[in-house]
């Protein structure tokens, strides 16, 4: 959750712009495959390090030894100032800010942390794979299990879509604010069948079971009341309060509030085997970063920014809170 707030503070407005034409992936060079210790080394390669400092030592007797007095422990006691900019200005208006000292730290965020994001990041369509009504407590929901596919006709050989899931509360008036998490996308309750329906069910199923093994049948007619298929109970809106907190999106639903989780992995692999598929590679056309290139974290908030586009165009959600 925490690198959710901390990664939000990352998402810029990005510009996406049309792809443009490219020939046939059959006449494409193939994405390159690369370990973690392999993609490592290229980028040591690139940046000519032939070898990394090692880490501090315990061992007090050497060289590189931890440090243990906290007189030393802040090897950086002298900040830049803030609000100087790099030509040794004092900032003394939000023109100043906005136009002059802002640009500098992001670029010098982009430059030495984050990446800088490419101009021909391709568009993204967003489609419902699954829209439910659902109870999260006592909440009636709307979820929806989103898809956003990202434009690959640049490079056929890697396809990138991207895991969502909108959950929305339907006992408020207006749009509502929306949390976007990283998480694994889930539907939180999906809606079960009737009764009535379950019967249909069952009954296919054990027809379909003796029909490809009919030595089932005897165990069927031995459990008559049996049932393979059964139906998870509903939401007991009568329920004492749970002892302790309830869960968090609970409690955002409950508050109002709407919730979206996005599966990182299917923005960008999190190790560096990885950086030669998802949106990084694809844009790269399945080749090495350049050193400033952008990273994971810098790709998961291009993400968290195209999820903010969809959000933007859904009437029950108000994306300026």
């Amino acid at each position: 959750m925490l690198l959710a707030h901390a990664l939000t503070l990352n998402v810029w407005a990005q510009q996406t712009h049309p792809a443009t034409q490219s020939p046939p992936a059959t006449q494409q060079t193939p994405p390159r495959t690369f370990t973690n210790e392999t993609d490592r080394a290229e980028m040591m390669k690139q940046l000519g390090i032939k070898k990394m400092r090692p880490g501090p030592s315990p061992d007090q007797s050497q060289l590189n030894h931890s440090n243990e007095d906290e007189l030393l422990a802040n090897p950086c006691p002298d900040l830049p100032d803030a609000l100087l900019t790099k030509k040794g200005k004092k900032v003394t208006s939000s023109d100043q800010w906005w136009q002059q000292r802002r640009p500098e730290i992001i670029e010098d965020f982009e430059r030495e942390m984050y990446g800088r994001v490419p101009a021909n990041v391709p568009e993204v369509t967003w489609t419902a794979k699954v829209t439910d009504y659902e109870f999260v407590g006592r909440t009636p929901v709307i979820a929806k299990h989103m898809t956003g596919k990202v434009d690959n006709s640049s490079y056929p050989l890697i396809a990138v879509n991207i895991n969502m899931v909108v959950v929305l509360p339907l006992n408020v008036k207006g749009p509502v604010p929306v949390l976007i998490m990283f998480g694994f996308p889930v539907l939180p309750a999906p809606a079960q069948p009737t009764p009535a329906e379950m019967e249909k069910l069952n009954a296919s199923f054990k027809e379909m079971l003796v029909k490809s093994n009919p030595e089932v049948k005897a165990i069927f007619e031995k459990y008559p009341a049996y049932s393979p298929v059964t139906r998870l109970p509903g939401p007991d809106f009568f329920a004492p309060p749970p002892n302790g907190d309830s869960p968090p999106t609970e409690q955002l639903l409950a508050a109002g509030w709407g919730y979206c989780t996005l599966e990182t992995g299917s923005i960008q692999a999190d190790n560096g085997a990885g950086l030669t598929r998802g949106i990084i590679g694809l844009v790269n056309k399945g080749q090495p970063r350049k050193p400033d290139d952008w990273g994971a974290l810098r790709a998961w908030a291009w993400g968290a920014s195209r999820a903010l586009d969809y959000l933007e165009t859904d009437t029950l959600v108000n994306a300026k809170k």
